[in-house]
């Protein structure tokens, strides 16, 4: 339809933009400003969880992505939950420096 329309110089009639909500960052406001706790399981649990500030000595780094740069001897990374600077050992496992 759009070659149609670019062809024949008709125009699409203009759709007004409706921002859509996003479930996701109503939860974390809802937690934030009114306390209400999500139920457990669902992704809004999830997305509360990940909004707090973690403690580097608590956090699992479960979630580490690798920013090795041209030269390094070892892999290095970046713990994406909170924000640790994470080195690749002999066995591919992340450990702290």
């Amino acid at each position: 339809m759009t070659l149609f329309y670019r062809l024949f110089g008709a125009r699409r009639p203009e759709q007004p933009h409706r921002p859509t909500a996003d479930p996701d960052r109503i939860a974390v406001l809802e937690h934030d400003l009114l306390g209400i706790q999500p139920e457990p399981g669902t992704p809004a649990a999830r997305v509360v969880a990940l909004a707090k500030p973690v403690d580097p000595a608590r956090c699992p780094h479960e979630d580490v992505v690798e920013v090795t740069e041209l030269g390094q001897a070892r892999p290095t990374g970046l713990c994406t939950r909170c924000g640790a600077d994470m080195v690749a050992d002999d066995s591919g496992d992340w450990q702290r420096p």
